[in-house]
Order: structure tokens, then C-alpha cells, then sequence
């Protein structure tokens, strides 16, 4: 018994004393390029070989689409909130009328049902537009890390498709940040 509690103890000792991992630096020094949406390769804003920094764009594709599609959300958008600026103010018009006797608690109850379904719809419209714009901001890629492209294809028109890689940003020096163990895969 004496021998498990020694063992015990200095497990717990041990355990104690050694010290907690400390963020260690993780260096990235090269980032894929992949494209996130099928598309047309519209431009290349790099060439091999060029510097890049991290943000810059290095190839856009075809948005025409995407751009149009999120002129029709947003007109969707102003669409519904006028009605439900419409519908609130036949709601708030017929509670000030509710007292008398030329409305009823009916048409009040479907005034508030018509408001709700109208802010549904604005809320749904807003949706579609959010949609929308993360597709169209897919339609850019950009350097993650600063450092210089590599493999690019550099034939504009040609058709990608989702994960399909298109080079890559090679780092020049070190791109190493902090990051704690708990973080790393």
C-alpha cells in the first residue's frame, strides 16, 4: 500500500512540476491556390515569379453573373422593407382606431400576422443577398501570405472548378506567428 501511495505521490509530482506548453512559433511558407467557386478566369493580377503581399488579389474570375444577381437581391431587399414599412403602418393605424368600435381585435391580429410574415420575407431577401455577395467576393483570389507566385496557368477564359489548385504563393521569408498548442492541428 505504502508503495502505491509513493507512486501516487510522485505522479503527482510530477505532473506539477513539469512545465505547460508554451506557443511555439508555426512558420507558413506556402499557400495554395484554389478556387473556391467554378468560374472563368476573367484576369490575372499576377504573373509567376511576382511578388505578391498578403491581400493582393492574383486572379479574379468571371462575376458579370454574380454582379447582376446581387443588383436583384438588393432591389429584393429595398422591396421588402417597404412592405413591411407598410404593413407596420397599417398596423399602428388601426391600433389607434381599435379603441372604438370600428375595428375589431380580428383585424388587428391579422394586421400583426401580416407585419411578422413581412419582416420574415425582409429578413429572407437580406439572406439571399449575404449569399450572394460571399459568392461574389469568391470570385477573387488573394494572397493569404506575402511571398512570390508560382505554377500559375495563364490562360484567360479557361473554366475552373470548385478545389481546382491554380499555383501557388511560395513564401520568401518567414511567415511565422504564435500560435498556442491547443490551435495547432
Amino acid at each position: 500500500m505504502r508503495q502505491l501511495f509513493l507512486l501516487f505521490l510522485c505522479f503527482v509530482l510530477c505532473t506539477l512540476l513539469t512545465p505547460f506548453a508554451e506557443a511555439k512559433p508555426v512558420c507558413i511558407t506556402r499557400q495554395e491556390l484554389t478556387a473556391r467557386s467554378t468560374g472563368i478566369v476573367q484576369k490575372y493580377h499576377a504573373s509567376n515569379g511576382d511578388a505578391v503581399r498578403k491581400g493582393d488579389p492574383v486572379i479574379e474570375f468571371d462575376s458579370r453573373l454574380l454582379r447582376a444577381g446581387f443588383k436583384e437581391a438588393q432591389a429584393a431587399v429595398d422591396a421588402a422593407k417597404g412592405n413591411e414599412e407598410l404593413a407596420t403602418d397599417a398596423l399602428q393605424r388601426l391600433q389607434k382606431l381599435q379603441g372604438g368600435e370600428a375595428v375589431s381585435a380580428q383585424q388587428v391580429a391579422e394586421a400583426k400576422i401580416r407585419v411578422s410574415q413581412a419582416r420574415a420575407l425582409r429578413r429572407q431577401a437580406e439572406a439571399a443577398a449575404e449569399r450572394v455577395k460571399v459568392q461574389l467576393d469568391d470570385t477573387v483570389l488573394r494572397a493569404e501570405i506575402a511571398g512570390r507566385v508560382q505554377g500559375l496557368p495563364s490562360i484567360l477564359g479557361m473554366v475552373v472548378q470548385v478545389g481546382q489548385s491554380l499555383g501557388s504563393i511560395e513564401a520568401g521569408g518567414s511567415a511565422c506567428a504564435s500560435v498556442p498548442p491547443a490551435q495547432r492541428n
